[in-house]
């Protein structure tokens, strides 16, 4: 059931007042409320007024809502999210939103929620594809390079972390593995073996049994962002980065797949979509040129990690097939669960034949939405 604008205001203010050390006074001026049954997580803005040990205070926060229930990555959640977001906060080496809390009771808005601060700026979109139209598509090419430039230099900060010493020892995970790419294999083994059901599925199939064949060995230990999309940095318009967001799919491993499952969707966006690259965004070499530089290393394994990534995002789909087929979406036989984006893009790398993307393929993203459910 719906909480009422009025029981957020309420409820909020007396979890800030009681778990912000130093508040006091709290009024909320609620912003874009909408905390409906619906099946991603939510985000909503609000104004708050406080008084602190420096006097009155304003400013603008973000809450993210998210139900236990849902989980498109395994292992994902929002208290992974939450803890990755205090860590980086405490150790000012990538930019992040400023943390304020974190709630597991779902008692208080109804699901568990994170408190942030309000990152200033705009992402680059999806939806429409940013290579089409939008804020990056009306820069010059030379301000493209510095934009792309920016958020690549950004996350590679992250392969100077020390994750023990650090504080980013709650990522090792024994259940799946050493720390490390062990680790990062590991969960995707598992992950596999959970969805799999029973079913032959050739392109996951193979590449499962490809990046175990081939694991590199003495790789790194880095920590990972998970999730290193353009839609998932916040830019100024002189192109900075004010903020990475969106760590609930971290973890350990080689730095390098933060880079390839950049270079990844860089590559779905355009090649994969049939849309032209802006002129001005970084090649993929030149990419990895500038990931190098700042990380000060040489990328080592990326045609392996190519393999990992997409295998990552098949999976993906696994799960968003069957929800469709449970929803009623579609019919189980339909073939995308085999002929997709992600098994074209597997297909490719292992030198498989291309599965061919048919009607079955279309009524499959037809019914896309944020976890690939339609709402009751």
């Amino acid at each position: 059931m719906a909480l009422a604008a009025d029981d957020v205001q309420i409820r909020l203010r007396d979890w800030l007042e009681a778990h912000v050390e130093g508040w006091r006074d709290v009024h909320l001026r609620p912003l874009e409320v909408s905390l409906g049954s619906g099946f991603s997580a939510e985000i909503f803005f609000v104004d708050v007024d406080y008084r602190d040990a420096a006097g009155a205070q304003s400013r603008t926060l973000v809450v993210r809502r998210q139900p236990t229930d849902l989980e498109v990555v395994l292992g994902s959640s929002l208290e992974l999210q939450g803890r990755m977001m205090a860590a980086l906060d405490r150790l000012k080496l990538a930019p992040v939103p400023e943390w304020i809390g974190m709630e597991l009771d779902p008692s208080v808005l109804g699901n568990p929620f994170l408190v942030m601060g309000r990152v200033e700026g705009q992402s680059a979109t999806q939806n429409p594809n940013y290579n089409t139209t939008g804020w990056i598509a009306d820069m010059t090419p030379a301000q493209r390079a510095v934009t792309w430039t920016n958020a690549i230099e950004a996350f590679a900060q992250l392969s100077k972390i020390d994750w023990q010493a650090d504080g980013f020892a709650f990522l090792a995970r024994a259940e799946w593995g050493q720390p490390g790419l062990d680790q990062y294999l590991g969960h995707l083994e598992a992950w596999y073996h959970g969805c799999r059901k029973g079913r032959t599925m050739p392109y996951v199939d193979a590449a499962m049994t490809y990046i175990r064949a081939h694991e590199p060995k003495d790789t790194a230990v880095n920590v990972l962002w998970g999730d290193s999309t353009p839609s998932n940095v916040m830019f100024r318009a002189d192109g900075s980065v004010s903020g990475l967001i969106d760590w609930e799919l971290a973890a350990l491993g080689p730095s390098e797949l933060d880079l390839a499952w950049w270079l990844y969707f860089d590559d779905l966006f355009s090649r994969r979509f049939g849309v032209p690259r802006l002129e001005g965004l970084p090649t993929r070499d030149e990419s990895i040129a500038i990931w190098e530089a700042a990380a000060g290393r040489t990328a080592e394994h990326l045609a392996y990690y190519d393999v990992v990534v997409a295998l990552r995002m098949a999976l993906v789909v696994v799960g968003a097939f069957d929800r469709q087929v449970g929803v009623g979406n579609i019919p189980p036989e339909n073939k995308s669960l085999h002929a997709n984006f992600m098994t074209l893009y597997l297909a490719e790398r292992l030198g498989m034949d291309l599965p061919e993307l048919g009607p079955d393929f279309y009524a499959f993203m037809s019914n896309m939405t944020p976890v690939d459910q339609k709402e009751d």
